[in-house]
C-alpha cells in the first residue's frame, strides 16, 4: 500500500487556469481519507501553495521552494535559503536582462517587474508581492520581514532563457543550483537543493520507504522526485526530461491525470 503522494502543483494538479478539478480533488481526498498523506511539492511559496491545499479541504506536508523549505504543521523539516553571496551575485548579473525577477521568501515574495508581468505574477499565486528593484538580500528582508530562499527569473525568449542559465551557471559556480520549472523561466536555488529531497527526508521522517511514495510532476524540475519515487508519474503536457524520469505517463492537467493514474494503479 502507498503511504504518500507527492504532487508538484503548476502544470501537474492545477489545471491551466490554477483551479483544480472536482475529480481531481475528489481523487485526492478519497486517497488522503484512506490513510494516504499529501504532499505539495512546489517551487511556489508556502502562501502560493495555500491556493491549491485550500482547493484540496484537507491537511497538507508543504515541501516549497523545490524542497528548500519542507514544513508540516508548525514544524520544519527543512530550512535551506540561498546565500547571500549567490544571491547578489545573480540579482546582479540579471537586473535589466529578464522581464521579471522575482525573490520567493516563506510566505512572502518581492517583484521587479512591470505592470503586466506584476499582474501576470499576482494572479498565479493569488498574492500580492513587494514590488522594489531586488539586488540586495537584507533589502529583501528589510521590505517583506522574511529571508529570501531562491531566485526565480522569468522571460517568454526561450533562447535568451537558455544563455543566461548557462551563464549563471559558470558565475555561481557549486554555490547555487540554477534550473527551469517552465518553458519561460528559470530558479535560483540554494546548493543541492531539489524535489527528490523532499522524498528522502519525508521518507525518513515517517518510516517509509521510496516504495511508498507516488509522485506526480510535469517539468525538469519534478524529474528528480519523479525518478526516486516509487512510483513516479509525469503528465502527458510535461517536458521530455520528466517523462524519461517517470515509470507511467497519465492524462494531462486538463484531462485529471493525477485521477486517472491514481484509479488506473488501484490507489483509490
Amino acid at each position: 500500500m502507498y503511504k504518500a503522494i507527492f504532487s508538484d502543483i503548476d502544470g501537474t494538479l492545477f489545471r491551466n487556469d490554477l483551479t483544480v478539478s472536482r475529480e481531481t480533488a475528489e481523487a485526492i481526498r478519497k486517497a488522503y481519507e484512506s490513510g494516504i498523506k499529501i504532499i505539495l511539492c512546489s517551487g511556489r511559496y508556502i502562501t502560493g501553495i495555500d491556493r491549491a491545499r485550500e482547493q484540496l479541504d484537507i491537511p497538507v506536508i508543504y515541501s516549497a521552494i523545490n524542497g528548500a523549505l519542507i514544513k508540516d504543521g508548525e514544524r520544519y523539516l527543512r530550512e535551506k535559503r540561498i546565500s547571500p553571496e549567490a544571491f547578489s551575485k545573480a540579482a546582479s548579473f540579471l537586473n535589466g536582462k529578464v522581464s521579471s525577477l522575482i525573490a520567493f521568501c516563506e510566505t512572502r515574495y518581492a517583484i521587479d517587474a512591470n505592470d503586466e508581468w506584476y499582474n501576470l505574477q499576482t494572479r498565479i499565486c493569488g498574492d500580492s508581492g513587494m514590488r522594489m528593484t531586488i539586488t540586495d538580500p537584507d533589502e529583501v528582508f528589510r521590505v517583506t520581514g522574511e529571508h529570501p530562499y531562491k531566485l526565480l527569473a522569468k522571460d517568454n525568449d526561450t533562447e535568451k532563457k537558455a544563455r543566461l542559465m548557462e551563464e549563471l551557471r559558470e558565475i555561481l559556480g557549486e554555490s547555487a543550483y540554477v534550473v527551469s520549472s517552465s518553458w519561460n523561466n528559470f530558479e535560483i536555488l540554494p546548493p543541492d537543493v531539489d524535489k527528490r529531497d523532499a522524498i528522502k527526508i519525508i521518507a525518513s521522517e515517517y518510516g517509509m520507504d521510496n516504495k511508498d511514495i507516488i509522485a506526480f510532476g510535469d517539468w525538469d524540475n519534478d524529474a528528480g522526485m519523479i525518478a526516486d519515487a516509487g512510483l513516479g508519474i509525469a503528465m502527458a503536457n510535461g517536458s521530455e526530461k520528466a517523462k524519461a524520469a517517470a515509470r507511467f505517463v497519465t492524462k494531462s492537467n486538463e484531462d485529471d491525470g493525477i485521477a486517472y493514474a491514481l484509479r488506473h494503479f488501484g490507489v483509490i
